[in-house]
């Protein structure tokens, strides 16, 4: 008895429209993405007859307590278009992960009470462009280096290094008391060697959530504490010792 022939079968090919319905959402969602990532949010401008917005940008007053990131930029005059912002300080504002406020300012603008320019006035060099400065409580302004002024990116990074609170570093007995010591309140790390990352990343919420201790480490292979090991748990290689210090009165003077 011989075989049947199975019946070959066919798989009909969707219809064009099906198949251009997803292409078609997929390509506007990308045409989507790109025109948003083009899009640059406007960055405020101070305004340089509004004495206390300057006194806040330049030197931190008022109860805003921040930090500004600012760029010298000529106000457009006789209601032309005027230049346009520094693609990098764009770059860096749009990509909002530094702790700062961003604005511009016209850095030509002569302040009454000294009569010199906003360049003048806190030595900023023109001739390095983009001019950008930073203050607010961090302090008077600072002109950033040219050297991380390339992209957008490096001046994220720099803002992030300044801004962003970090432990101070102890290298020298001496710096103990200058930068722990005299605190109010002061959290130091003994590292017995490399910290691990658990460590690292309790450190950082301990600088995220006390903003007014200061906090600082010191790598306890290299240094001994003269004066301050005797009150610590004996140092083992490996392991860390964290200890918190609190002023009761006045300050510790640096010895001669």
């Amino acid at each position: 008895m011989g075989r049947v022939a199975k019946k070959k079968t066919t798989q009909k090919a969707p219809p064009l429209d099906k198949l251009l319905k997803p292409a078609a959402g997929v390509a506007l969602a990308m045409l989507g993405y790109y025109f948003m990532k083009g899009m640059s949010a406007e960055i405020p401008r101070i305004d340089v007859n509004d004495s206390l917005a300057l006194r806040e940008v330049f030197f931190g007053e008022g109860a805003s307590g921040k930090d500004f990131a600012v760029l010298c930029h000529p106000e457009a005059k006789d209601g032309s278009v005027g230049l346009p912002v520094s693609s990098v300080f764009q770059d860096s504002h749009d990509d909002g992960s530094a702790p700062v406020e961003y604005a511009i300012i016209d850095c030509d603008h002569v302040l009454p009470d000294s009569g010199k320019t906003i360049y003048e006035k806190f030595k900023l060099n023109k001739k390095k462009r983009p001019t950008i400065f930073v203050s607010g409580k961090v302090g008077p302004p600072k002109q950033v280096p040219e050297k991380h002024l390339k992209t957008g990116a490096m001046l994220t990074k720099l803002l992030k290094q300044m801004l962003e609170p970090h432990a101070a570093k102890i290298e020298k007995t001496k710096e103990l008391k200058e930068k722990c010591l005299n605190k109010d309140v002061c959290g130091l790390l003994l590292k017995g060697g490399k910290p691990e990352p658990f460590v690292k990343h309790a450190m950082a919420n301990l600088l995220g959530k006390y903003p007014s201790v200061q906090f600082a480490s010191v790598d306890s292979t290299l240094l001994f504490l003269t004066n301050l090991e005797e009150y610590l748990p004996e140092y083992v290689a490996g392991e860390h010792r964290f200890v918190v210090f609190k002023k009761v009165s006045g300050g510790l003077a640096e010895a001669d």
